[in-house]
């Protein structure tokens, strides 16, 4: 089972570092993504998200610092699911639907790093 659990936190960590090098390699599209969910100082957020991601991966990854990594990640999940996927003030059904689905997505990680949490100790 422990190499399971291995496997388990390096695809999770690679998924977290990947999402995050990703808001710095599609930054223009990410901007404007997050301007048009009218997400005040866009620039920002999306560089402080990517770097959240990026550092709560490696983290993840390299097995260092996990409580802090994995707080940072649920933090910006939680975050992200109602800033960002705000589903419920979408009146296009394509767009509520994908929102509907990254939301639920966002809070789901964000219960699978809760439960890891509780491995720490």
């Amino acid at each position: 089972m422990e190499n399971l659990f291995l496997v388990g936190q390096i695809v999770l960590g690679l998924y977290f570092v990947m999402a995050g090098l990703m808001h710095f390699m599609k930054m223009k599209d990410m901007v404007g993504y997050a301007k048009m969910k009218k997400l005040p100082m866009p620039e920002v957020a999306v560089g402080l998200s990517g770097l959240v991601m990026v550092l709560g991966g490696a983290g993840i990854l390299f097995q260092t610092s996990l409580v802090f990594a994995y707080w940072a990640l649920i933090a910006f999940l939680v975050l992200s699911a109602f800033l960002m996927h705000n589903f419920w003030t979408q009146n296009d059904p394509q767009a509520k639907m994908m929102d509907m689905v990254n939301f639920q997505k966002n809070l789901a990680l964000a219960a699978a790093l809760l439960i890891l949490l509780t491995q720490l100790s």
